[in-house]
């Protein structure tokens, strides 16, 4: 089977011969199946000979069954690794719960799989870029109407040398399919990502996820790797398939999004640099602000406990704010410390003085104050914030009593949901403008296009 033509959200079985890479000689037919909601299975007609699987091995010490490679071909000789398999089901059949289908490459051993380049596709990728793939072309008669369909594939933008990335371009084209009774063209586009050194799947994933968040924040939905390819050293390739929570996109006009290719072309260069140059920096607050976004079933309370964590985060790291120098402040920290009574327990003695050691930071309630000074008045309307100290007075309470449960602190918003949800947009949308604004954006732009997608009253 031609499975280069599937993705992440497809259905499809892949039946075959399968075998450890130690037993080559010892292959037991099975089945690959690949959904969207169950993830990757192997089913095997059979269980492997290994001591491992034996039966009163497994009855007598009940554990867990991890097999790093099993290895298989297809009846058109496709081959296939199969990487990081736990075994859930065992009696004259065997079942695997699989974390990686790799489709074109044989792999021997985890080390083995390693890559240098990659095609990555994400959902809503081809209306965000925008990509004129038709046009009307010259006919030479009458009766007939032409279209001009591009053969290459042009990059829309590039970027080089960020972090691990040597290269990394968006690139476009029209994919047809040409019978004697329809003409089928769609619009395609993929990110083509190339290294400076091979790394591994782990590595690979966690910068698929990076841009995967960038290109969120751009479209202003969840944006999941719809489809994979890697590619070894030798150019050879592996599509990849694996459990994810992909979802369905949703029928959006490219007008729709945050911020279309067509509308930032001229800094989208300079954002994406600027994105994967801040990681370093800054990849725990976009990890809790798209762990919300991703994330689209948790709780509004697990919501806004995370995105206040990302805010005060966001300014800690850009601002390094304190009351006094560290310098100063070391000497009065020396003076609380000693203060502390010599009949305090150790326990409570080491608690006063952990807490000590992080009283010179801004409080929460200062950092948010400063960081809604930061932004223009029309930013602050956009925001609909009529007073900047109760918002931030109720933002800090509601913190603390989801926190710690102090009923001192309870708030109207503790059991609001609806009220919770909004305040929830009105942060993730306070923590993208700030994000964009650093990266290089105009902040009137970035309050413009970040309220497409976000509505609070």
């Amino acid at each position: 089977m031609d499975i280069s033509q599937h993705n992440l959200l497809d259905d499809f079985r892949v039946v075959g011969q399968w075998w450890l890479p130690t037993r080559h000689e010892e292959k037991i037919p099975g089945t690959v199946t690949v959904n969207p909601e169950g993830g990757v299975r192997l089913e095997l007609a059979g269980v492997f000979s290994s001591p491992e699987f034996d039966l009163v091995h497994v009855l007598s010490a009940p554990h867990s069954i991890r097999l790093d490679i099993v290895l298989g071909v297809d009846a058109e000789g496709e081959i296939y690794t199969l990487h990081n398999l736990d075994m859930i089901g065992l009696s004259s059949t065997t079942t695997f719960r699989v974390s990686y289908l790799l489709a074109g490459i044989k792999f021997s051993s985890p080390a083995d799989i390693r890559f240098c380049s990659a095609l990555v596709e994400y959902s809503y990728i081809e209306k965000w870029s925008c990509f004129q793939f038709t046009r009307p072309g010259k006919s030479y008669s009458a009766d007939y109407m032409s279209l001009e369909i591009p053969v290459n594939v042009p990059a829309l933008f590039k970027i080089s040398a960020s972090g691990v990335v040597k290269e990394l371009s968006l690139c476009a084209y029209a994919s047809r399919r040409f019978t004697r009774s329809s003409v089928d063209v769609r619009p395609r586009a993929h990110f083509t990502i190339d290294l400076d050194a091979p790394i591994d799947l782990r590595a690979f994933f966690a910068l698929a996820d990076d841009l995967g968040q960038f290109m969120t924040m751009l479209v202003g939905e969840p944006s999941y790797i719809k489809k994979l390819r890697l590619y070894d050293s030798g150019k050879a390739c592996a599509d990849v398939f694996f459990p994810s929570t992909i979802r369905t996109e949703k029928k959006i006009d490219f007008a729709e999004m945050c911020f279309p290719l067509s509308e930032i072309s001229n800094i989208v260069q300079i954002l994406a640099e600027r994105w994967f140059s801040s990681l370093p920096l800054l990849e725990p607050v976009y990890d809790l602000l798209f762990g919300t976004l991703f994330g689209r079933d948790s709780f509004v309370r697990t919501k806004f406990l995370s995105l206040t964590q990302a805010l005060e985060s966001f300014h800690r790291r850009t601002q390094n704010a304190t009351y006094v120098s560290p310098s100063d402040y070391s000497a009065v920290l020396d003076t609380l410390v000693a203060a502390v009574p010599e009949n305090v327990p150790p326990p409570l003695r080491k608690k006063l003085s952990d807490s000590l050691k992080y009283a010179n930071e801004y409080s929460l309630r200062k950092r948010i104050k400063e960081i809604l000074a930061g932004l223009s008045q029309k930013t602050i309307d956009v925001l609909k914030i009529s007073d900047v100290g109760a918002a931030a007075e109720l933002i800090v309470s509601t913190r603390n009593y989801l926190t710690h449960f102090d009923e001192d602190s309870r708030t109207s918003l503790v059991d609001d949901m609806v009220g919770m949800h909004y305040m929830n947009e009105r942060l993730t949308s306070l923590l993208c403008i700030l994000i964009l604004k650093r990266l290089g954006m105009d902040e009137s732009m970035a309050a413009r296009g970040i309220l497409k997608r976000r509505y609070f009253p």
